[in-house]
């Protein structure tokens, strides 16, 4: 997945920086020379945390011994989870399924019923997440699917993309003061207009036991900031 909507909110409000008290003489912005600029800012980084779903499924008539079948199945999913040392609060197996199957041509016909349960991981490393892919095939598991990915520092990393969009408007703000032959002053309206973090990405899992980790590649991606800062000219 990727990080909470509330991450940073605090610094998503807008900041209104201004002297008050009854024995100030500073005057307010709107009585000042002011520029206004918008700055950007972003990091980049590597997914390090990926989540991964796998189906034990069996078909047929006998429920009791189609169960069997599968609780075997899991357990071995959690013994694997165990020698990839993957925490237990990582992994979640569900609760059996058992649901009837039809055929409806050419007439309604109860066929047989299916049992089966999801095992959800969530590793971190691509390595780990290769060996566990892998490891999931050996099994002779069919059903084995991505459910995403995270960056663990995605925080700290929107709190240096705000740094780097404050830096940026105060850079093109300098530039436009110099080039109008003033001096660039405080900032008296600091407007955080946004951040952006990335979406929780899929990546393959492999389904054949010779594929190695080099084929897992889940790719940089961007947390990024805006900000729109009013500075007092000189």
């Amino acid at each position: 997945m990727a990080k909470p909507a509330h991450l940073l909110a605090g610094l998503l409000a807008v900041l209104t920086l201004t002297a008050c008290g009854a024995q100030t003489t500073t005057a307010p912005a709107a009585d000042r020379d002011t520029v206004s600029v918008s700055g950007e800012g972003s990091v980049k980084a590597r997914p390090d945390v990926f989540s991964l779903v796998a189906v034990a499924r069996e078909r047929g008539d006998d429920i009791a011994a189609m169960k069997n079948t599968v609780d075997e199945q899991v357990q071995a999913m959690l013994d694997l989870a165990d020698d990839l040392d993957i925490e237990e609060k990582n992994v979640t197996a569900s609760d059996i399924q058992i649901s009837q199957e039809w055929q409806y041509q050419p007439e309604r016909k109860l066929i047989g019923h299916q049992v089966s349960r999801e095992v959800t991981f969530k590793v971190s490393g691509v390595d780990r997440y290769a060996r566990l892919a892998d490891g999931l095939a050996g099994q002779g598991i069919q059903e084995v699917r991505p459910a995403g990915s995270e960056i663990s520092n995605a925080d700290e990393l929107a709190k240096q993309a705000l740094e780097k969009a404050v830096k940026d408007a105060r850079d093109k703000a300098g530039i436009l003061a110099r080039a109008a032959g003033r001096e660039l002053g405080e900032a008296v309206i600091i407007n955080a207009q946004g951040y952006t973090m990335p979406q929780p990405m899929m990546m393959r899992a492999a389904m054949a036991k010779d594929e190695s980790t080099e084929s897992y590649r889940p790719g940089e991606q961007n947390v990024s900031a805006n900000v729109q800062i009013t500075f007092v000219l000189k």
